[in-house]
């Protein structure tokens, strides 16, 4: 079958017709109706599955569950799943919501599951639906499953319900604060739905004024680590929304799970110390960068962990604060918030200055970069670009930029353009190449970084130089170094006309032969 012939079928009513009668009355061999039906809907177009979809009696269909037949319950699964999915959501709650009912008390897993995942597809398209009747707590039933899948879709499916109708419906509110009295993974469930809703605030003060937060706090300080950190990861959306960190704040969660941060190394020996504070400064990163001032003032001790962390001999732990540092440094109004002298007291930084935020970190940074560690060497180096780097803006706030990541970058001993920039572009490793590369793109935008890359002209060198083992992305990153050079309005001032009319005339990188042929190199030019 051509692929544009699912558009020439028309809508076959009387065999629908057929099926349906054939499936209403007994003696029927129900598996081959059902296979003759999915075969047939299989060449439909969307539109014509629709109309297809109005003319059965998704009833019928329905009820073509009520077997032990695993193949008869595989065949019917399948069927629904391409007709529920095609209704409006109103019609098929309404109309069909005793047969969905009934198949969401099925003794069978897989129609649960199946069921539940159908139900969240029609939601996600459009969820006005009438919550009238028992479906809605039947659903609700379905996040006690001691099946995972069953408990996962319906957390899904609910997701998706209007929040405010939902948790104004007293049959519903009642489920869910039995629930809540239950164990951990079903309570970890409705928590998972209410933070969810929470994101509302209509919804919020619904969920707060019936006590259905009553157990965050106790969850948060449970002795189960795992159960904190499950419950910690669900927090971050709601605690990242102005209204949802006020609550938390409110209730004593921001406080609580604040207590949780440590920055001693001798109780990150701690395992269940180790495991869960990667996710607590996960949990603080994230509202830092949406409202740094706040947590400078109030939680200070995220960035004494942020410091502290990269001089641990732990890997795992450096890669979480080099992540967390690149997270934050992707927001320049972040960097500007914690561009203020009180790092050296908070981060107990030992040096004669009063340091900013980013000054602080970026030493320790520059240390890990041009060290031993090769496996961390590329986080640290990216972490670093992303401090120093521009952002779009107006001329003044460009200048503005421009002098603090010159301050910043100054921060950085032992030559870094050198010690951590060239010696990283030279090495055979991709990772550390690209950081390396990524880097003196970020100089190469800033006339104080086109000072420092005229020190080092090796490294338009290796910029120039064609590489056969050169990756796609170090090529594409030479071509944007070199474009950026050219474009610049200072770089002909510093680098020279003559490196300018070098890097131009090669285009985009000179063959290694005829390198050699000519013997002329931005170094040479440089001596």
């Amino acid at each position: 079958m051509s692929a544009d012939q699912p558009s020439t079928v028309e809508v076959d009513s009387d065999l629908i017709a057929l099926a349906m009668h054939k499936l209403s009355i007994d003696n029927t061999n129900v598996v081959d109706i059902l296979i003759d039906c999915n075969i047939y809907l299989s060449k439909l177009n969307r539109s014509q599955l629709l109309k297809t979809a109005n003319l059965i009696d998704l009833d019928l269909i329905f009820e073509c569950l009520n077997t032990t037949d695993q193949k008869q319950i595989d065949i019917t699964c399948l069927l629904l799943q391409k007709l529920l999915p095609i209704l409006a959501s109103k019609h098929a709650f309404n109309k069909f919501s005793v047969s969905i009912e009934r198949s969401l008390k099925h003794p069978n897993e897989t129609v649960k599951a199946t069921i539940l995942s159908e139900l969240e597809k029609i939601l996600i398209i459009n969820n006005d639906v009438d919550l009238q009747g028992d479906l809605p707590c039947t659903i609700v039933d379905c996040l006690t499953s001691t099946n995972i899948t069953v408990s996962y879709n319906a957390v899904k499916c609910l997701k998706h319900f209007p929040s405010v109708e939902t948790l104004s419906t007293p049959l519903i509110v009642t489920k869910l604060q039995s629930l809540l009295a239950m164990d951990s993974k079903i309570r970890t469930r409705v928590h998972d739905l209410l933070i969810h809703w929470a994101r509302s605030v209509d919804a919020l003060a619904l969920i707060s004024s019936k006590g259905l937060f009553s157990n965050l706090v106790k969850d948060i300080t449970y002795p189960d680590v795992m159960m904190q950190m499950v419950t910690l990861q669900m927090l971050i959306p709601l605690s990242t929304i102005e209204h949802g960190f006020d609550y938390l704040n409110s209730i004593g969660i921001i406080s609580g799970i604040y207590r949780l941060l440590s920055s001693s190394p001798n109780e990150l020996n701690d395992p269940s110390a180790a495991v869960l504070n990667p996710i607590v400064l996960e949990f603080f990163i994230k509202i830092t960068q949406i409202n740094p001032h706040l947590i400078l003032t109030n939680y200070p001790k995220v960035f004494v962990v942020l410091y502290e962390v990269l001089k641990e001999e732990d890997s795992s732990l450096i890669g979480v604060s080099l992540n967390s540092i690149t997270y934050l440094a992707s927001s320049w109004d972040c960097k500007m918030a914690l561009d203020i002298p009180t790092a050296s007291m908070t981060c107990g930084y030992e040096g004669d200055e009063e340091l900013d935020i980013w000054s602080v970190l970026i030493i320790e940074l520059s240390r890990i970069a041009s060290g031993t560690k090769t496996e961390i060497k590329p986080g640290a180096i990216q972490a670093i670009t992303k401090i120093i780097q521009l952002e779009d803006g107006e001329l003044s706030s460009r200048n503005d930029m421009i002098t603090r990541t010159q301050k910043w970058y100054k921060q950085m001993k032992n030559n870094p353009i050198k010690s951590i920039v060239h010696a990283s572009c030279a090495l055979p490793f991709l990772d550390l190449q690209q950081a390396g590369f990524e880097m003196l793109l970020a100089l190469a935008e800033q006339p104080w970084g086109q000072e420092e890359i005229k020190k080092c002209p090796a490294l338009l060198d290796l910029v120039l130089e064609n590489c056969p083992a050169d990756s796609t992305v170090i090529r594409d990153l030479k071509k944007l170094i070199i474009k950026t050079l050219l474009e610049s309005d200072t770089s002909k001032e510093i680098l020279g006309e003559d490196i300018l009319l070098l890097i131009k005339n090669d285009g985009f990188i000179k063959s290694n032969t005829s390198s050699s042929k000519s013997g002329i190199t931005v170094e040479d030019m440089a001596i």
